[in-house]
């Protein structure tokens, strides 16, 4: 156990350290995905292959991801956009996974087979065998675990998938986000520069 605790202390410590300058990065990468047509992704609870753009996500952990994709983005009945029309995996697998340290991406592989075993505590089955009602559960569950290294593992993969699925333009309309007010006020990006000193 102490592995599996230092795997997800190190995934945990990785995307706790994602800037906003990263946010951005990411919503270039989905900007780019969906230019590219690669946001239609037909929903089936079985997967031969994953889709185009995926590099990182496994054909075993592409179901996973999508179970939770579903289950955190619930948009049926509201005005939000419906997360299987955009490319939010592949935004993950582009933005996220492919910038982990090749360890740290090991370690978060090993926590998300981890997060599929563990549903089958409570409700017999694998996370990706679950309903969305008892995924939604399971979830919830999980982010007010006791259980420190259950909890930071959800917390990262929930990350991920909101933060990317965020990160996609056609999603800020319904919530009335223009963009990043750089962009919107026309105001030139002064990189890295440092601080004004008092």
């Amino acid at each position: 156990m102490k592995s599996k605790d230092a795997q997800f202390d190190c995934v945990s410590a990785h995307v706790s350290s994602l800037s906003r300058r990263d946010f951005l990065r990411v919503s270039a990468v989905a900007v780019s995905l969906s230019a590219t047509g690669l946001a239609s992704v037909a929903p089936s609870t079985a997967f031969a292959q994953v889709p185009e753009g995926i590099v990182h996500i496994s054909v075993d952990e592409y179901p996973i991801w999508h179970r939770l994709m579903l289950a955190l983005l619930p948009t049926k009945g509201s005005t939000l956009v419906d997360p299987e029309t955009l490319p939010v995996l592949q935004t993950v697998d582009g933005a996220f996974l492919a910038t982990l340290p090749p360890a740290v991406l090991e370690g978060l592989k090993g926590g998300v087979a981890y997060f599929n075993e563990a549903a089958k505590e409570p409700f017999g089955k694998p996370f990706v065998d679950l309903s969305l009602d008892e995924a939604s559960k399971y979830c919830d569950a999980l982010a007010s675990s006791e259980e420190i290294p259950a909890r930071a593992l959800f917390t990262a993969l929930k990350f991920l998938i909101v933060t990317a699925y965020w990160a996609i333009p056609p999603t800020w309309e319904p919530v009335g986000f223009q963009g990043p007010v750089s962009e919107v006020w026309g105001l030139e990006s002064q990189g890295n520069a440092p601080l004004p000193q008092a």
